[in-house]
């Protein structure tokens, strides 16, 4: 990459995506490491916070990080941005799973440490120093494949949220799939009706 004297910048530039995703996720740390808010405040921050991170750090992960490794003078740091993420995702999967209010309010200050920690590294020292090197057309082209990346997470996260319980779906397939199946191949539909009442609908 060709060393740059100005840094001109852009909607979709990495660097201000990046920037831009920083902002309520710190909003939420605070929440999180604020020991006078009640802990059902924090748990409803955390829902919130855990899959905003997981849509803010792949992307980042599989786009800057990736570019950042194969820069000599910035792999350590994009090495060290991989691990910081991981931790931080471990945590989170660990704090999904903690039933004890002192044993989550504990987590989940040792995740904002982190995570603040990382942010400032990164809003301090990684970006600017990147820019220095980095293009505006190489930064808003990882910025395209970055935000193609968060799309695909969110769509998964919407579509899991918004599963049926595995109960209601079973009995839902049990109780009408046959009848569907059959009206489709063509049975008359007086006659599915008639099947469905007298053997598929159930208590």
């Amino acid at each position: 990459m060709a060393t740059l004297n100005t840094t001109p910048s852009h909607p979709e530039d990495i660097v201000q995506l990046i920037k831009k995703d920083h902002k309520p996720l710190k909003v939420l740390l605070g929440i999180l490491k604020n020991e006078d808010i009640a802990i059902s405040e924090k748990r409803a921050a955390f829902d919130e916070f855990a899959p905003l991170l997981e849509a803010h750090a792949k992307p980042e992960e599989d786009t800057w990080y990736t570019s950042l490794k194969r820069e000599h003078l910035m792999e350590v740091q994009g090495m060290e941005g991989d691990l910081e993420h991981r931790l931080s995702d471990q945590i989170c999967k660990d704090m999904k799973k903690t039933v004890d209010d002192k044993s989550f309010t504990a987590k989940a200050k040792v995740l904002a440490e982190l995570v603040e920690h990382h942010i400032k590294e990164e809003e301090m020292e990684l970006l600017p120093e990147y820019e220095k090197y980095a293009t505006l057309d190489e930064r808003i082209e990882l910025g395209h494949r970055y935000l193609e990346l968060q799309q695909e997470i969110e769509n998964r996260q919407y579509k899991e949220s918004h599963k049926f319980p595995p109960s209601v779906l079973d009995n839902i397939q049990g109780k009408v799939g046959v009848p569907i199946l059959l009206y489709i191949l063509g049975v008359p539909g007086f006659v599915v009706i008639l099947l469905w009442f007298f053997f598929f609908r159930g208590e």
